[in-house]
């Protein structure tokens, strides 16, 4: 009985799900992106410099309406909307995290002599080049962390309305 009655609540708490709402960025015809409510969204207005990052609040028929300052956008109004790409931010992470451990092998125990009475400082010398490879590469991936789709005349951005509606 408590297995149905957790059913029948699931079910009536889904209805709204239903009702779905996006904004939808085509970027020359493929690879189109949606943001629903709720949803981060990074963009630019028209006419500025300075990049807004907020939540989409509420969406209306051809303006979003932003979370922190509630203020009503409309699309006509948006040069650029911005997506995070993961591989570079991957990639990134990954150059970093080898480039500190070559840094760190390389840092320690400088000037201590191998089992041969040998000094090791070149073997270190170039641990210590390796790390600093591996932190350029890291770097160089940081042009990579945002997807920029510019809406022009072939690219565009559209509120799109989905919901179900039963028939009289």
């Amino acid at each position: 009985m408590k297995k149905l009655l957790f059913i029948l609540l699931l079910f009536s708490t889904s209805i709204p799900l239903f009702a779905q709402k996006f904004i939808a960025v085509d970027n020359y015809g493929r690879n189109r992106k949606k943001i629903y409510e709720g949803e981060q969204i990074i963009f630019k207005m028209k006419g500025e410099k300075t990049v807004y990052k907020d939540n989409v609040y509420a969406l209306k028929d051809s303006s979003f309406i932003l979370y922190k300052s509630g203020t009503e956008i409309p699309l006509t109004e948006v040069e650029t909307i911005k997506f995070a790409r993961v591989f570079p931010r991957v990639l990134f992470g990954g150059f970093g995290f080898i480039g500190t451990g070559f840094l760190i092998s390389g840092a320690v125990q400088r000037g201590q002599l191998d089992s041969n009475g040998n000094s090791n400082i070149k073997h270190k010398d170039a641990q210590l080049v390796q790390g600093a490879v591996f932190w350029a590469l890291a770097i160089a991936m940081r042009p990579f962390f945002w997807k920029n789709y510019r809406l022009e005349k072939n690219s565009q951005a559209q509120v799109l309305d989905l919901t179900i509606r039963k028939l009289p």
